[in-house]
């Protein structure tokens, strides 16, 4: 496989007369779930189907995750295959680390669950994508708004965090606040203080000083100014050393400091995987 040969069939594959979209029909009855060939990698899944119809026994070696586990499983089950099937892990791309997984073959059936838990995934995203999007559209038909209204469960919370950003830096006012600190003589060292503000002082709500003439009273009259020390503590602490990067952690990483875009990130740790054998697997 490379990567998914089948699609979850679109609604009017279901029932020709969901190719209009009308009201009465929502929501649209799309179960069972039916798949078919995406179109670009047909020929692939012919031969994909060849050559599960010739095996006497079938080695599952999609990406050890639970989309891996479904790209692979939802061809067999839509070729009926009844060889049994062994599920190879392999993290690490070096020929070591294949020929340890090769020896370490499981049965495909121990991960069933991961299966179920990725085609449940997908047949939800149909159900609500579909449906949501068909129902917006046709109230802002209503309304008069031309354009479809796309719903996804994925695109739309992150598209609503997007406008919600967009419109709170719209409206953001700026506004002054003033800190007051000093750097301490002790000793050897000079410690930094921050001044603890007292509560009757002219604060805004994020308890920050908003009088600048206020400020600079309380820093004249501490300005070489003897301080006593109160209180101090010197705690031991230890640090672990930090987790590698997740992949989406990267691609933000990438993002804001060096304006790499996701899609380049991802075919980066790709090619670190694949052709470099430099790193393990990249998507988790």
């Amino acid at each position: 496989c490379v990567g998914h040969l089948l699609e979850l069939a679109p609604p009017e594959v279901h029932n020709p007369d969901y190719k209009n979209w009308v009201q009465a029909d929502l929501p649209l009855k799309l179960r069972p779930a039916q798949y078919q060939p995406i179109a670009r990698t047909r020929d692939q899944l012919k031969v994909v189907q060849q050559l599960i119809g010739r095996a006497s026994e079938i080695v599952h070696a999609g990406d050890p995750d639970d989309e891996g586990q479904l790209l692979v499983d939802e061809v067999l089950v839509h070729f009926g295959n009844t060889a049994p099937v062994k599920r190879i892990l392999i993290n690490d791309m070096n020929a070591n680390a294949a020929r340890k997984a090769l020896e370490g073959l499981r049965d495909n059936g121990e991960f069933y669950g991961l299966f179920q838990k990725a085609l449940a995934r997908s047949i939800g995203d149909q159900l609500y994508g579909f449906n949501m999007t068909r129902a917006c559209t046709l109230a802002g038909r209503a309304k008069g708004v031309k354009s479809v209204l796309s719903v996804g469960r994925v695109q739309t919370p992150i598209l609503g965090l997007i406008v919600n950003r967009y419109l709170a830096n719209k409206s953001h006012a700026s506004a002054f606040y003033y800190t007051v600190a000093a750097s301490l003589a002790v000793g050897g060292s000079r410690p930094q203080a921050r001044l603890v503000v007292a509560a009757d002082a002219p604060l805004d709500d994020k308890n920050r000083i908003i009088d600048e003439a206020y400020a600079s009273q309380v820093a004249d009259a501490c300005r070489m100014k003897p301080a006593d020390v109160i209180e101090a503590r010197v705690e031991e602490k230890q640090t672990a050393a930090p987790l590698p990067f997740a992949l989406l952690d990267l691609q933000v990483y990438m993002s804001k400091t060096h304006s790499i875009d996701a899609e380049k990130t991802l075919a980066l740790t790709q090619a670190l995987r694949e052709k470099y054998k430099a790193i393990t697997y990249n998507r988790s």
